[in-house]
């Protein structure tokens, strides 16, 4: 069994589906394989292209009642780090019961798990994805938007929780701010109040200000508020005329997305906003984590704390939908040089997904 789960995330890795920049499309060699291995094990497969590297694809058998859901896409191997890996990050490598490669823990690992559950369950239902990690995601909500899902009573999401059922996590909230200045002289006495980096840095010490303003003993993180990237300027002794930040939020329950952008926006209405993804938390606004609580009671399933990191459980629970999150490897492990997840994080939750399909088959 574990053979044959490594041999399916050998070849996973192998597929490059970073994302930036999503050259994924329905063509590609990894498709081709999975709808040969599905379709030979049973299974019809629907397949969708939406363009730009947004693909869906959807095995299903029987009448199962839980949907599995796997991204496929993996954040990018940047030039700035190739070289500090230690192996190859798009080829499988063991080394000390640990399996490394772009992917193998967030989260191919999982997905070579489900291709080897599907030669011997009767009732399954899988979703891959390719458009987790980067800006833009949309073929979750795509898919629950046009799929009948009525059958469906629990939802699986895949992602790395060492193999612990994880039932609530945070919002989600990346947003795009262009600040504007007046360009000039860096003599000029506008300077101080009309440069645009100066301008991103007032507003930015009073959003981190905001975020920190939310530690407690039971948050330790506040508002987990992150600026990704800040672009502008031309010069030292030049006003900036124009500064891009992009950032991101997790949401802590209890607050919404749209609440926590409203007051980030707040201390400065005059720059130009443009959020990229408001997403709820789980469980999303009005609903409660009661059914998910029960499915893994019923499975003996141990169900971890909240976490901080967001998932796509949360866009399932938003349509009405119990959802968990539960698959190998810890989150430490992912987005990481000589990104890992042990085998035997694999081992146990191929037992755990095995347990679940045979209250079904």
């Amino acid at each position: 069994m574990i053979n044959n789960i490594l041999k399916h995330l050998d070849f996973l890795i192998q597929q490059d589906t970073q994302n930036p920049p999503r050259k994924i499309c329905q063509d590609d060699q990894l498709y081709l394989y999975l709808t040969s291995h599905f379709q030979k094990h049973g299974f019809t497969v629907e397949l969708t292209d939406l363009g730009e590297g947004h693909v869906i694809f959807y095995a299903k058998k029987g009448k199962p009642i839980e949907l599995f859901n796997v991204h496929l896409d993996t954040v990018p191997v940047t030039a700035s780090t190739v070289d500090a890996w230690h192996y190859d990050p798009f080829k499988l490598t063991i080394d000390n019961n640990k399996v490394f490669g772009r992917g193998s823990c967030d989260i191919k690992g999982a997905a070579a798990c489900l291709m080897e559950l599907a030669k011997t369950n009767d009732n399954m239902a899988v979703l891959f994805t390719s458009d987790e990690e980067g800006a833009n995601g949309c073929c979750v909500q795509s898919f629950i938007d046009n799929t009948d899902l009525s059958q469906y009573q629990q939802i699986i999401i895949a992602e790395p929780t060492s193999s612990h059922a994880v039932v609530s996590h945070r919002g989600y909230l990346s947003t795009y701010i262009e600040f504007t200045g007046i360009s000039g002289h860096s003599s000029m006495a506008v300077a101080l109040q009309s440069n645009a980096i100066h301008k991103a840095n007032y507003w930015l010490a009073k959003a981190l200000d905001y975020a920190h303003s939310f530690v407690s003993d039971k948050n330790q993180a506040g508002i987990c508020f992150n600026v990704g990237v800040i672009k502008g300027g031309e010069k030292n002794n030049m006003i900036a005329e124009k500064v891009n930040l992009d950032f991101s939020a997790r949401v802590p329950a209890g607050m919404s997305s749209q609440q926590v952008f409203d007051k980030l926006k707040s201390f400065d209405n005059q720059s130009q906003w443009q959020a990229g993804m408001m997403a709820p938390p789980l469980p999303a606004d009005n609903q409660n984590d009661e059914k998910a609580v029960a499915f893994c009671q019923h499975n003996n399933i141990s169900i971890a704390q909240a976490v901080d990191f967001w998932t796509e459980a949360a866009l399932f629970s938003q349509a009405g939908f119990p959802a968990i999150v539960l698959g190998p490897g810890d989150i430490k492990q992912a987005h990481t040089i000589d990104e890992w997840v042990e085998v035997a994080q694999l081992e146990k939750i191929y037992h755990i997904y095995a347990g679940i399909l045979d209250h079904e088959n």
